[in-house]
């Protein structure tokens, strides 16, 4: 077979310098995926400054506030490469199709709702710094009263149908929130504390009610707003049941991606289209991010190993290498073995949520404390590691990763969850009366009962790992009954309609854990209390989370505290984290030289707001390739290894 570069198999580092190609005409003699390489190493020797540079804007008046406010902004640079190109279609997949096409509102808190968000935010938090940027705003600026931030709109923003987000759609944001027809309690509460008011079209104060003790860092966190299209909500007018009405409804958004209705096959595919003429195309900083004109989101059920017929057939542009079992089946994939897909691996620093399996203190079985402590000794997660991950994934043993903000750590990295030790599991489940072993060597109570739960969970590709953790648990006299359901599971959860769930909540920001753990959640269906769980210690520990008198450094220990009473309840079981990621990208889709910033784990990042980009003439080159028998070599690369600790 041919092959296109004569230097054996390598691997590309980034910082390598191809300098047989150091003349404009030796460029220009390249094939695009040459070219792209060396365009790539040359990017690499310097990585982008993606500090944060706040600077008062003198200039700036705004009418209807004083001239004396004093105005801030941040005008951050594009970081994309000067390669990027526009169009294309990124061919994604997901294990399952929407619950509905909302945000927010009961069932609105499901797996796609990324895909449906209208608005991303007044300011971003950086994912190299975690120091904010203006986005849907260009400046901010702080009220005397400590409580207050007036946030100037960027005059540009549209809708995706093509009128004005104006001050009036994140004022009847704020009203929604706060209006008891929203039926969702987590949103009535929060929007309780603080409260929106319009200065005029295109500026907004945002004033915090709870405290006037916040640093400026954490009034920026607490003020932070989002749009809603008024006129798309029924013109700014909620009514009983109204997310009935709205569950196949895509509202108007100002981010880059709106529903195209037409290519979208309801339960089969989610096909998102770029917003003619967005607004964003107009900032430096957006200018090489959403490149992509369309991007479809497949359903595939089967897990990793259906997934991966259709990523190396060409149906599906980008796939997950991370575990070891698709990494090294990678290695002898025809088409990564010609070349045809490159290899990418990253690394970056951990921020990770509660993640792991769940137990719900309604069902019979979890009631008991004993019972839920037995599971932590009962469930093999570092065998599993080793003998179904390779060992190259790291155990969990908290809510909690790498949650730094505002300076303050709110992790106590001191829980550590027992090891594997099914004689210890046994003697706590015989304490709650589960003191015999049956004819199977499932362990009884003196009612006959068994010590047997269901596990539910939604992806065909744990199956290996869970398979391994029921017949571990076996010697422990447990047994665990697996129920995969790839459609339709998570509507049971928020029911609280399970005994064992496996779960990934996910934040990047302060932890709240008001909704996952007050006893106003626990006693009502379809919150974020899926546990079912509450306690006076833990009322107590919340009153001081929702207390914004309480300094930041305060609630950074009260959260340690939070952490340590779950772990001492036994409410999860968390299961691993990595600090790398491996992924699989057919060639023609590119990414920037410096791979993810420092918080961002994968090459893509987000699905919406990324800097990768699909080139035409390499896709060309490459299909050509194949039709000829011709091959590249392989590359691997390692594009952020600056991050490696």
């Amino acid at each position: 077979m041919k092959r296109f570069v004569k230097i054996g198999t390598i691997l590309v580092a980034l910082a390598i310098v191809l300098t047989s190609c150091s003349k404009e005409g030796d460029l220009a003699k390249l094939g695009p995926s040459a070219r792209y390489e060396h365009l790539l190493a040359e990017e690499a020797k310097k990585v982008p400054d993606f500090s944060v540079k706040v600077i008062e804007d003198k200039n700036l008046k705004v009418e209807g506030l004083p001239e004396d406010v004093v105005w801030l902004t941040a005008n951050m640079p594009d970081f994309g490469s000067p390669q990027t190109k526009k169009g294309g279609t990124l061919h994604l997949s997901e294990s399952q199709y929407a619950e509905n096409y909302r945000f927010i509102g009961p069932q609105g808190n499901h797996s796609q709702r990324d895909y449906m968000y209208s608005s991303s935010g007044l300011m971003w938090a950086s994912d190299e710094t975690k120091d904010w940027y203006p986005v849907e705003c260009s400046h901010w600026a702080f009220g005397a009263d400590n409580q207050t931030v007036y946030y100037k709109l960027r005059e540009e923003i549209k809708w995706s149908d093509g009128t004005p987000c104006t001050a009036d759609d994140y004022v009847w944001a704020w009203q929604m929130w706060n209006d008891p027809l929203l039926d969702a309690p987590f949103y009535n509460k929060y929007g309780a504390k603080f409260e929106v008011k319009k200065i005029n079209d295109y500026c907004i104060a945002v004033k915090w009610l709870e405290s006037d003790k916040l640093t400026k860092y954490e009034l920026i966190d607490n003020t932070n707003f989002v749009a809603y299209n008024k006129k798309f909500f029924n013109n700014g007018q909620l009514y009983k049941n109204w997310h009935v009405d709205f569950n196949w409804k895509y509202s108007p958004t100002i981010r880059p991606y709106v529903l195209d209705e037409e290519k979208t096959i309801k339960g089969e595919v989610l096909v998102l289209k770029r917003v003619k003429d967005w607004w964003g195309d107009s900032l430096p900083y957006f200018k090489n991010m959403a490149n992509f004109d369309y991007i479809e989101i497949k359903v595939i059920t089967g897990g990793a190993d259906v997934e991966k017929e259709y990523f190396y057939k060409g149906e599906l542009d980008i796939f997950g290498l991370t575990r070891a079992k698709e990494w090294n089946e990678a290695a002898t994939q025809p088409n990564v073995t010609n070349g045809y897909i490159d290899r990418w691996i990253g690394n970056f620093t951990p921020t990770q949520g509660t993640q792991g399996w769940f137990m719900n203190v309604t069902s019979p079985f979890f009631k008991d404390k004993k019972v839920r402590t037995a599971m932590y000794y009962a469930f093999d997660i570092q065998g599993m590691i080793d003998n179904i991950l390779q060992g190259e994934f790291k155990r969990y043993h908290n809510i909690g990763i790498g949650q730094e903000w505002a300076g303050y750590n709110f992790n106590d990295n001191t829980i550590r969850k027992p090891d594997f030790d099914p004689v210890k599991a046994g003697e706590l489940l015989a304490e709650a009366g589960y003191d015999k072993l049956g004819s199977d060597g499932i362990r009884v109570n003196k009612e006959g009962k068994r010590a047997s739960f269901e596990l539910l969970y939604g992806g065909a590709s744990t199956n290996e790992q869970f398979a391994y953790l029921k017949e571990q648990a076996k010697k422990a006299g447990v047994e665990i009954v697996l129920n995969l359901m790839e459609q339709g599971w998570i509507p049971k959860v928020f029911a609280k309609d399970y005994d064992m769930v496996s779960l990934r909540w996910t934040y990047r920001l302060q932890p709240t854990y008001w909704q996952f753990w007050s006893k106003e959640n626990a006693e009502k269906e379809d919150t974020n209390n899926i546990w079912g769980y509450w306690s006076p210690e833990m009322e107590a520990l919340l009153a001081v989370e929702s207390d914004d008198s309480v300094p930041i450094s305060e609630k950074a220990e009260n959260n340690k505290k939070i952490e340590r009473l779950v772990h001492e309840e036994a409410l999860v079981i968390p299961n691993y984290y990595t600090d790398f990621y491996r992924t699989a990208a057919w060639k023609w889709i590119k990414f920037p030289s410096w791979g993810n910033m420092k918080f961002v784990k994968g090459v893509l990042g987000d699905t919406i707001y990324n800097y990768a980009w699909f080139d035409p003439a390499v896709k060309e080159e490459v299909e050509k390739a194949r039709a000829e028998g011709k091959a590249f070599e392989p590359k691997i690369w390692k594009n952020s290894t600056r991050y490696v600790e």
